[in-house]
């Protein structure tokens, strides 16, 4: 029978349907499997740097699941919306075939972007093996146990030229904790450029706070200030939190402290937030400024401490989110306080306020990053953040320079206003003190002779009597400016107390003393001070008496006791007149 007359016979249609139907079904069971085992790779031939995207996988999964289980799993693609995890206790799986197209092989780093992962489990094939082989990363052992002395948990492998890698990982933490999914992959010596890049960039850092806290160390030493001494301990905080942070600490600091690499984190965050609110609280006044604000903030580091005790007592997740929850509340209030006390007319306190002001929209920022899945920067924000901090303590240094320049104008203005007399604004015999002291330094040098005036109204009570005290109050201050025109800026004008005064001077000779002694007196005389239309007439009587001169050197007592024994005479003998000390009193 011919081929051509099959379709002819009774019931071939039939047979054709069967046929048609049985192919469908074997390629709709077949097909199907067939792209499920064809996954689309990446190619490294050309590798430099990348982030992980798709046609990397990536599933979510419990911490128990085997690899041999997820293996049969499906997975999805890798995309930047994916990124962000938030804070869960969930495992991680990636998936991703490496290519390498080229002629020779390449040698390429795998890392996570963050320091503080704790296990991260690399299962991996070339095209020559038949079995998976795995290799067990974690913080949960030394650092020297890690095969790449690196400060992330990272993974090195080779795919040789024309063929292909197949890898699984696993990222998981032992208790809940913020995950993101980026993972940096880089051909092996860019990944060490990389490295060395990291170096230079934190070693800058680290010794910018290194040097920000000897100073700080040194002034609260020398000055004896407390703020100094808060500000040093919020450095040291800051630093071991971005030591954790960055994993330096655990390469180079701590290498043998699992613990504290892997627990330390919220102890650190919450002593964070005790070192910031005591330095706010002693730089910024608040006890003076806002009383209430200060038991606000006292209350905020109790609730910080008993975090901290209770983390050390087992606690987990409450003081997780305990310690972002204090981290956020603190970029609230110290920028709010330090405003406040700024609109009180505390000036230092502005650099205060754009200091936290920065690191708390910084710390905003990672903290939106850490804990929710709305953004997909990864940890690219800690950088920023780390950044803030950096700006941050510069401006705190310029506000802590500007505080102890306030100090010490206000020491100053103290220390003249208790040696200066309020009526006249001269010195007062406490500056003149001060002043001989400083006179004796000069002769020494110089050897310049000193003289000592002393002057002292004539009749002075009578005008009081006569005019009002208000009247003496006005004369008084005639002769403060007398003085003050007559003298020169090394010279030194007292009102000794009621009525006297002091001149300390150098001159070359006891004539030319006597000579500046004359022209107050006279000036004095000859111009009678005006009150509420009337002249009130006066006179002054003054002594002399060397004070440093070739062979002669007294104290003040002594040089007090000569000036008065001159003025005396001076007194006695009319008034109105100058007299030179000599041993035998003689004008």
């Amino acid at each position: 029978m011919a081929l051509s007359s099959f379709g002819k016979l009774p019931g071939a249609h039939i047979h054709q349907r069967c046929l048609y139907w049985f192919l469908l079904l074997c390629s709709l069971f077949f097909y199907p499997a067939q792209a499920t085992d064809t996954r689309p790779t990446l190619d490294i031939s050309t590798l430099s740097e990348t982030l992980l995207r798709a046609p990397a996988e990536f599933r979510k999964d419990t911490v128990e699941t085997s690899f041999s289980a997820v293996q049969t799993r499906d997975f999805k693609p890798l995309t930047d919306r994916d990124i962000n995890q938030g804070i869960t206790e969930q495992a991680y799986w990636l998936r991703v075939t490496l290519s390498n197209t080229g002629d020779a092989p390449v040698t390429w780093v795998l890392n996570h972007e963050t320091s503080y992962i704790d296990h991260m489990q690399v299962y991996f094939r070339d095209a020559h093996s038949e079995r998976f082989q795995s290799l067990a990363l974690s913080d949960r052992v030394p650092f020297h146990d890690r095969p790449l002395n690196y400060r992330k948990l990272a993974f090195q492998h080779t795919t040789d030229a024309n063929s292909h890698t197949e890898l699984y990982v696993k990222l998981y933490f032992d208790n809940a904790d913020s995950v993101s999914l980026n993972f940096h992959l880089r051909e092996a010596s860019v990944f060490i450029q990389q490295a060395q890049a990291e170096h230079l960039f934190y070693g800058g850092y680290y010794g910018v706070m290194l040097s920000l806290m000897t100073i700080a160390m040194v002034i609260a030493l020398l000055l004896r200030n407390t703020t100094a001494l808060m500000y040093a301990a919020l450095l040291l905080a800051t630093t071991t939190k971005w030591l954790l942070l960055n994993g330096y600490g655990f390469q180079y600091v701590w290498p043998n402290s699992v613990f504290f690499q892997n627990e330390g984190f919220h102890i650190v965050f919450l002593l964070f937030a005790v070192c910031g609110l005591q330095f706010s609280k002693s730089f910024l006044k608040l006890d003076f400024y806002f009383p209430r604000v200060h038991t606000l903030f006292s209350a905020l580091q109790a609730v910080c401490l008993l975090g901290i005790v209770m983390r050390f007592a087992g606690w987990y997740v409450p003081i997780l989110h305990l310690s972002y929850t204090m981290l956020a509340v603190l970029a609230l209030v110290i920028p709010a306080a330090s405003w406040a006390v700024w609109r009180r007319g505390a000036h230092h306190a502005r650099w205060y306020t754009y200091a936290w002001l920065i690191y708390s929209c910084t710390l905003w920022l990672a903290l939106g990053s850490a804990s929710f899945t709305w953004f997909n920067w990864g940890m690219q924000p800690l950088m920023i953040l780390q950044l803030g901090s950096l700006l941050e303590v510069g401006l705190l240094m310029v506000a802590m320079s500007e505080g102890l320049m306030g100090l010490e104008n206000d020491r100053r203005q103290a220390l003249a206003m208790a040696n200066q007399d309020p009526l006249t604004g001269l010195g007062n015999r406490r500056l003149l003190q001060v002043e001989f002291e400083n006179f004796k330094e000069r002769y020494q040098r110089g050897k310049k002779p000193v003289f000592l005036i002393m002057i002292d109204l004539d009749h002075f009570k009578a005008v009081n009597d006569q005019y009002g005290h208000d009247a003496g109050d006005v004369v008084l201050k005639k002769v403060a400016k007398l003085l003050r025109s007559h003298s020169r800026d090394k010279d030194v004008c007292i009102r000794y107390g009621g009525e006297e005064f002091a001149l300390l001077l150098e001159a070359d000779n006891q004539e030319e003393a006597l000579a500046v002694s004359e022209r107050i007196r006279r000036e004095f005389a000859s111009t009678p001070t005006p009150y509420e239309g009337q002249l009130i007439e006066h006179t002054l009587s003054s002594g002399i008496t060397p004070v440093l001169s070739q062979g002669q050197s007294f104290n003040v007592k002594e040089m007090m006791r000569r000036a008065d024994a001159a003025l005396y005479q001076g007194k006695a003998t009319g008034r109105n007149r100058t007299v030179i000390y000599e041993e035998e009193h003689v004008d």
